[in-house]
């Protein structure tokens, strides 16, 4: 009975993840995550053991008991779901937690110094930039085995991270429990977002672009409306196109304010900005997803005014999310250029 019951809750999380409309991270046994193709077999063992698990390619045999990690996002998460004694070194640019601070650094995640990296010896390499050919094939030479994970572009792929990470070290089954039970307190601020008074929005990014439909800034956003640009790709959506479709708020970078809107031909006649309907965003919730990303969702929820007819607005309406110093927000700025 009780293999019948593990059989059973495989098939279900198996098909559950295939489901999930996530192109980037699968967890399933003997089969790398990532999208599956059509013509793929996932092959199941009958011993139902936690191990081994295959993420992203790489074949992960038991708990990593010392790790490496060259992205200041998933340092941060690692750190959150209680792996943060495992690391035993990190990039130049993982600065949070506090206790990041006390361990080596081997460089960033586009030029990681491969030297000292061989010469600490993890067991475990995680990154969010591919490792170049040579630099890996150097790693795993010595043992190391590397998991690439790049940055999510929807919540599906966001909590699916946290559900890699979990099966890396405890996992599939245990894993994946770990992973949903971590990213529970995000998923409760995205449903409070979700029942929220819904909008429309474009964000403003530092390019002075929208982003477009299949970016993370969109992904999250969207919790409260529709995304005026979300037929766009990336970064290029025209900024003209708002006035066809005009944004009840905009969400603006907080490198700018609304008075650079006002002066910027391209968004100067929408009447969000008329209107001082504009909430300033610290873009490093977007280049760093983490748990913090619920200050920056709970804070739009409960700023987020009942929107007044465009003609009865008044400027005095602008609000703020919580945002850091100017000089802490380009420190992150910079970081977060580097790491991608």
């Amino acid at each position: 009975m009780k293999k019948r019951n593990t059989f059973i809750a495989l098939t279900v999380l198996t098909a559950s993840m295939l489901l999930s409309g996530c192109d980037k991270i699968v967890l399933v046994p003997g089969q790398s995550s990532g999208k599956i193709p059509e013509q793929s077999e996932v092959t199941v063992s009958n011993d139902f053991n936690e191990y081994p698990v295959t993420l992203n390619g790489t074949e992960i045999t038991s708990s990593p008991k010392t790790v490496i990690s060259l992205t200041p996002a998933y340092t941060e998460i690692l750190f959150e779901m209680g792996y943060g004694d495992k690391l035993i070194a990190v990039s130049d640019y993982c600065d949070y937690p506090p206790e990041t601070k006390e361990l080596p650094k081997v460089s960033g995640s586009t030029s990681p110094d491969i030297d000292k990296i061989i010469e600490l010896k993890p067991e475990l390499l995680i990154t969010g930039t591919p490792i170049v050919t040579k630099d890996q094939a150097a790693l795993e030479s010595h043992g190391i085995k590397i998991i690439t994970v790049l940055s999510p572009s929807s919540m599906e792929q966001f909590e699916n991270i946290y559900t890699l990470f979990g099966a890396a070290f405890e996992g599939m089954f245990t894993g994946k429990e770990k992973g949903e039970q971590s990213f529970a307190k995000i998923k409760r601020s995205a449903a409070a977002a979700q029942k929220s008074k819904q909008i429309k929005f474009a964000y403003i990014t530092a390019s002075l672009s929208p982003a477009g439909g299949n970016t993370f800034e969109s992904a999250v956003l969207s919790l409260f409306g529709e995304n005026c640009a979300k037929s766009g790709i990336g970064y290029a959506f025209p900024a003209e196109e708002l006035m066809e479709n005009q944004p009840d708020v905009i969400f603006l970078n907080d490198e700018y304010t609304l008075d650079d809107l006002k002066d910027n031909e391209a968004y100067a006649n929408l009447d969000a900005v008329k209107n001082g309907k504009v909430i300033t965003i610290n873009n490093r919730y977007f280049e760093r997803p983490s748990a913090r990303l619920t200050e920056l969702i709970d804070s739009i929820v409960k700023e987020l005014p009942e929107y007044a007819p465009a003609e009865t607005a008044k400027e005095s309406d602008t609000v703020s999310a919580p945002k850091e110093s100017k000089d802490e927000s380009k420190a992150e700025e910079n970081n977060g250029a580097e790491e991608e």
